[in-house]
């Protein structure tokens, strides 16, 4: 393992401290034929300046593969000034940027979006920061931080030498976060399909290593088949909650799945939430179990505690 040496000063914890540092939760949206659509969010396994934050779609209708992804948040520093200076992190007349870093391992990409700029007679300065992924962009998970950098260098006093000078530098991490960016309201990937000898839907179990395969469409998904007579029944267009009989199959196909999942060797490490990789299918069905307190030691007790978790909440 690596450790990386600043020969400069960087963002300390005291220094995040000082200069009073928020940030507003992260909102999402995307379009459908000129319609702003919102989704929803939820945060899970919180520490310090880092969340896992799972999105999902209440009309069960995005897909980042033909959707754009919207993402929003405001940013607060209340007291930029101890950035600055022969005590801070840059010189007392060079430019902070602040800026979004991005990486999507699954989708092979990475990028920055700048933010703003700093200086040291800011004020306490409000950033109103909103950007949009096109469609087909992103897939899977992808990871934010937000961070500091040296935007323009000063005229360093003589005091200053030791402070960072090179344009576009790194100078610290505000905070990070991980978000599952899965379509079809991420709780788990829903294809239609058009099979007129079928039923009205079935679930595909797919995966090899539940502990590293991704919780993709590619490994686990619920069909539904648009060819069946009784399809307009599910009234997709109504959205997720005007729909009883989808909740229903949505509530039945998460029974099948963790109970395939409970088939592998793995089933220990799951539920203790050891040993699976960001992403898989092992991650999901601890996040189900363990956020929405399903009982999974019976068939009955799972199907039991589902409904009852999802009447509650939907």
């Amino acid at each position: 393992m690596s450790t990386a040496l600043n020969l400069f000063p960087v963002l300390s914890d005291e220094l995040m401290v000082k200069i009073g540092f928020e940030a507003g939760n992260y909102e999402f949206k995307y379009h459908i034929n000129g319609l702003e659509h919102p989704l929803t969010s939820s945060s899970y396994d919180t520490q310090a300046r880092l969340d896992n934050i799972q999105i999902s779609d209440e009309r069960s209708e995005w897909t980042p593969d033909i959707h754009d992804l919207s993402i929003k948040r405001t940013y607060t520093i209340n007291n930029p000034v101890f950035l600055f200076g022969v005590n801070g992190i840059v010189a007392e007349d060079a430019e902070i940027g602040i800026a979004l870093m991005w990486a999507s391992k699954t989708s092979n990409q990475r990028g920055v979006k700048v933010i703003g700029g700093i200086r040291k007679n800011s004020g306490g300065i409000v950033f109103d920061f909103e950007t949009v992924f096109p469609p087909g962009q992103l897939k899977g998970s992808m990871g934010f931080e937000t961070i500091l950098f040296l935007k323009e260098p000063g005229l360093r006093k003589d005091t200053e030498r030791h402070l960072a000078n090179s344009t576009g530098i790194t100078l610290g991490s505000l905070d990070i976060c991980h978000i599952i960016i899965d379509g079809n309201g991420s709780v788990f990937p829903i294809v239609e399909v058009e099979e007129k000898s079928q039923p009205l839907w079935w679930v595909k179990c797919d995966w090899t290593d539940p502990m590293g395969d991704r919780f993709e469409e590619e490994n686990v998904r619920i069909c539904i088949n648009k060819a069946h007579p009784n399809y307009s029944l599910l009234k997709l267009e109504d959205g997720f909650k005007e729909s009883p009989l989808l909740i229903d199959i949505i509530a039945s196909a998460l029974q099948i799945i963790i109970q395939k999942v409970k088939e592998s060797e793995f089933w220990n490490e799951i539920v203790s939430g050891q040993n699976f990789e960001s992403g898989s299918v092992a991650e999901a069905i601890n996040y189900f179990l363990n956020t929405f307190n399903w009982n999974p030691y019976s068939p009955e007790d799972l199907a039991l505690s589902i409904r009852r978790d999802f009447d509650s909440r939907i």
